[in-house]
């Protein structure tokens, strides 16, 4: 079977095609899962209302502007 250049450049189309749609899927993914890790170590101050990040494994962390006690997980939230 003999390669005509349309169908090479048929092929050359498809397989970019075939390429960025992959790269699209995986790009996704990778930010979702940064996205969850980054939410899940969130912690918001019960008292003060301050955002900030906290990667340890305790289940009580102390708010670095007010200095109150606030659980992580979801325990924290009200109903």
């Amino acid at each position: 079977m003999e390669l005509t250049l349309a169908d090479f450049v048929f092929y050359v189309l498809m397989g970019s095609f075939a390429l960025v749609v992959l790269f699209t899927l995986v790009s996704r993914t990778l930010n979702a899962r940064a996205e969850g890790r980054s939410l899940a170590n969130r912690v918001i101050c019960r008292l003060c209302l301050h955002a900030f990040e906290d990667s340890s494994h305790v289940e009580t962390v102390d708010c670095p502007i007010c200095g109150a006690m606030n659980e992580k997980g979801r325990s924290r939230r009200l109903g």
